[in-house]
């Protein structure tokens, strides 16, 4: 499952070797990992639970998202 498109997600590495993968188009979500693809894998799973979120608290949905994400019961 894939949220975000791997091509918009900024994956680097930071000083102590910990990979941060984050996107601009879900501000405030992010995930880090030991490697690239947990760090990705952790991301993708934290921006399905972000976007959950912010649906079930009313709270707008990110424009990139708005057509193709759905709540289901």
């Amino acid at each position: 499952m894939k949220v975000v498109p791997a091509a918009k997600v900024n994956l680097r590495r930071d000083e102590d070797g910990v990979w941060i993968a984050k996107s601009s188009l879900l501000p405030g979500c992010h995930a880090h990992g030991k490697e690239r693809g947990e760090a990705m894998l952790r991301f993708q799973e934290a921006a399905k639970v972000h976007l959950e979120a912010l649906m079930e608290s009313g709270r707008p949905i990110p424009p990139a998202f708005r057509k193709q994400f759905v709540l289901t019961a």
